[in-house]
């Protein structure tokens, strides 16, 4: 199933055991949601289509005591409801889930309105938020069991993700982030859909003399001084998004890596947009045949970015 349907699921099992649990919708259903409107309807409310009610509505009950989840289709909990996320999570620390469905680009072909390729940026603005981008089913269970409840939360699926690829035992939203494979010169620090695609070239990479150290970074803030012991030892870093690159996973790579005086080559890759935005919005598959992203290419795109970044590297060297 899907990383929300995942999720979804284990909420109704903890509610079946006695969690107190309340689901505040703005106006939007999910197949995993229909068990638990039908056995918990006091403990579903509808506000319509109305995303700052739903935060404000999610906070009072919250503030009774209930775990509370506010669930909406991304990016308009964010976009549109941001001065709630900012003072109620952020700022009071009410222990609200956001759970949106939509992140990047997985919506293209509804438009440039329902594409939330800036709320990653945006959401990291408020540090007492937790940030999760799941990358499979287990992440989504997990965040249910460790997180509802305990903190504010924003949690961002992806509605083509699905599948196991964790142990439940290695997930940490404190640490943040998962290491795939051992040192090497070039780690590519990813997240979210991307993740899947880049693991599934390794073996091709590998063919072309490239070892890579791969960094699924799920959870955000991610404990820097972990982080920067994955990467302190690496040549050169890639970073990959499907987020716009203006304050996304590259931005905050970039600012660790200056704050702690890394001086490691690095490349950002990501969602950037010309003049002819129309053109851009049909498709998740279109967009990243265009962007060199989709699996055939990535190999590529990888190599060439390498390069380019082993081309630095030796030209910083001569001077």
């Amino acid at each position: 199933m899907i990383v929300r349907d995942a999720y979804f699921s284990e909420i109704y099992e903890l509610t079946k055991l006695g969690e107190d649990i309340v689901i505040v919708s703005a106006d939007l259903g999910a197949p995993s949601l229909d068990l638990f409107r039908r056995d918990f309807p006091q403990r579903f409310i509808s506000v319509g289509i109305a995303e700052q009610n739903l935060l404000s509505v999610a906070a009072g009950i919250a503030l009774a005591g209930k775990k509370v989840i506010a669930f909406g289709l991304n990016p308009f909990p964010v976009t549109r409801a941001f001065d709630q996320m900012r003072n109620l999570l952020n700022n009071l620390q009410i222990p609200i889930t956001v759970a949106a469905l939509n992140s990047g680009s997985c919506s293209a072909e509804c438009g440039y309105t329902h594409m939330p390729i800036e709320d990653f940026a945006m959401v990291r603005t408020l540090p007492h938020v937790c940030m999760v981008n799941p990358s499979d089913e287990i992440i989504a269970k997990e965040a249910a069991k460790k997180l509802l409840g305990k903190k504010p939360v924003f949690l961002r699926f992806d509605k083509n993700i699905s599948g196991y690829r964790y142990d439940e035992e290695i997930i940490n939203f404190s640490r943040g982030f998962v290491t795939i494979g051992l040192e090497s010169e070039l780690s590519i620090i990813t997240s979210g859909n991307i993740r899947a695609s880049v693991e599934n070239i390794l073996p091709k990479l590998k063919m072309l003399g490239i070892d890579v150290k791969l960094i699924d970074a799920y959870a955000f803030p991610f404990d820097k001084k972990e982080f920067i012991d994955e990467i302190k030892n690496s040549r050169y870093i890639l970073t990959i998004e499907d987020n716009v690159l203006s304050g996304g996973l590259g931005s905050l790579v970039l600012e660790i890596l200056s704050d702690n005086h890394l001086n490691i080559p690095i490349k950002r890759l990501g969602l950037s947009f010309g003049n002819n935005l129309s053109e851009c919005f049909i498709n998740r598959d279109l967009w990243y045949e265009k962007l060199g992203f989709n699996e055939k290419q990535l190999c590529e795109t990888i190599r060439k970015s390498y390069l380019e970044l082993n081309k630095y590297d030796n030209n910083k060297k001569k001077i």
